[in-house]
């Protein structure tokens, strides 16, 4: 496996759905076990509570008035009952209807809506002794003379006995809980592999491939991954055609030049072989018309290349069509310093914008410029840029023979030669085309009312 220097190392979906699960099962598992434990020492206390109850129930059946005397004679199977765990402790209290204690702890606490005497029970927690212990208190009505009134009854517990049982329940419970998260976590995982695995299947189908082979991926994917499939094969079918556009570029480059190149030679070989100064200077100028050439044939290939990068390459950006006429003009008169040629300019004074690239753009007109000043223009060159609602309209015009209507189509494509002289490299018209084609223009050939020749590319303006 080749890997890239400098790339990042990126985390595993597997591992992260399971670990975002795991801390949804953990969460979820941490509920139930305090659902559990709660419901434990619910269950518990209301067990232990019953018994309580009735030991208090059991002390007040025994409670009679003798001479006006409250009596009472707890019984020891009232108290047996709550002592099945040897490490409890029972305690209890019976107080008279004066409140004064009969038998029993005086301190004894009491539960804390136990001053209000009803025919139902009260139960409560407190501490007596340095232990927590769980109080019932229970009343019974005594209507004797010297002894009328409520007597209360309170039984309290200590809580080892409940506090076992609790843990007991909520140990079962905590278990069944692990047992069912831990079988949920793996069948998750499972069914978590089991769905990431057309993904795998991708990943098996592109190493095996050759680097070469840029076909549409077929793959079965569920509906999640076909984006991402159909999203590889889009950019699978850019790449195709970018290195396919590449290659046949390299190719017709390397047979463009090999033609120039070797008339050079051939120039070079027949000027060596001159003898006189006549034959010298014609073997000079035919050299230096094969340089010029080549010169301009070597900055057509770099202008396709750099239109062919930057079509896919670059963004739009707003791009003012003014100052690339201005620029385009001004070249133009550097080159024909030489020649009797009138150039001329007609743009307006305002800022005419468009999106698209600007060095494309800048490419486009100095090709147009460039085969108007080769083939044709014999004594006047105009640019015009004139605007128009929603479109800017740039033209190169001239004063040369022009395109016969028959043969524009078959000009427009590469390495296609005019039949004005055949020297030409038959990329002018081709990068002008592909221009207008990246920026959504249209290239057209105009002829004026004067009878001169022109092309014109027609752009949507980003004017508002």
């Amino acid at each position: 496996m080749i890997e890239v220097a400098g790339a990042k190392r990126h985390f595993s979906l597997f591992w992260r759905l399971t670990g975002i699960i795991s801390l949804v099962l953990l969460a979820g598992a941490a509920a139930l076990t305090f659902a559990a434990w709660s419901y434990a020492r619910v269950a518990a206390d209301n067990a232990y509570d019953r018994l309580l109850v009735g030991a208090a129930r059991q002390i007040s059946e025994t409670v009679s008035a003798d001479a006006g005397a409250v009596t009472v004679d707890v019984p020891t199977s009232a108290l047996e009952t709550l002592s099945i765990s040897r490490s409890d402790r029972v305690y209890y209290q019976v107080a008279a209807p004066d409140g004064a204690v009969i038998t029993g702890y005086p301190d004894l606490p009491l539960p804390d809506t136990a001053g209000a005497p009803s025919d139902a029970a009260v139960v409560g927690d407190g501490e007596f002794l340095g232990h927590a212990i769980r109080t019932a208190s229970v009343w019974r009505y005594l209507a004797e003379q010297g002894a009328t009134g409520w007597v209360r009854i309170t039984v309290a517990q200590t809580r080892e006995a409940r506090n076992a049982l609790s843990l007991e329940l909520a140990l079962s419970g905590f278990l069944a809980v692990a047992g069912m998260s831990i079988l949920a976590l793996a069948a998750l995982m499972g069914a978590v592999r089991l769905g990431l695995r057309p993904l795998r299947l991708l990943q098996d189908e592109l190493a095996r491939r050759d680097p070469n082979d840029l076909r549409p991926l077929e793959v079965e994917t569920p509906l999640e991954v076909d984006a991402l499939v159909g999203t590889i094969n889009r950019f699978m079918a850019r790449l195709s055609e970018r290195l396919g556009s590449m290659q046949r570029y390299i190719e017709t480059a390397a047979h463009q030049l090999r033609t120039p190149l070797t008339g050079i030679s051939a120039q070079v070989e027949l000027l060596d072989r001159a003898h006189d100064d006549q034959a010298r200077s014609a073997a000079t100028a035919r050299l230096r018309r094969r340089v010029g050439e080549v010169g301009r044939l070597a900055n057509q290939l770099l202008s396709h290349a750099t239109i062919i990068h930057r079509a896919e390459a670059v963004l739009a950006e707003s791009v003012d069509l003014a100052q690339i006429a201005r620029t385009a003009i001004s070249d133009a008169t550097l080159e024909t310093i030489e020649r009797d040629l009138t150039v001329r300019l007609d743009v307006p004074d305002t800022p005419v914008l468009v999106l698209g690239d600007a060095i494309a753009l800048r490419e486009a007109l100095r090709n147009l410029v460039e085969n108007a000043l080769a083939y044709g223009a014999p004594s006047r060159l105009e640019v015009r840029l004139a605007r128009d609602q929603g479109s800017a309209t740039l033209s190169v015009i001239d004063d040369g023979p022009g395109i016969a209507p028959a043969d524009w189509e078959r000009l427009r494509a590469r390495y296609v030669r005019g039949e004005m002289d055949g020297t030409g490299s038959g990329l002018g018209l081709a990068i002008v085309g592909d221009v207008a084609r990246t920026h959504g223009a249209r290239l057209d050939a105009i002829e004026t009312p004067g009878g001169d020749f022109g092309i014109s590319l027609t752009l949507p303006t980003s004017e508002k």
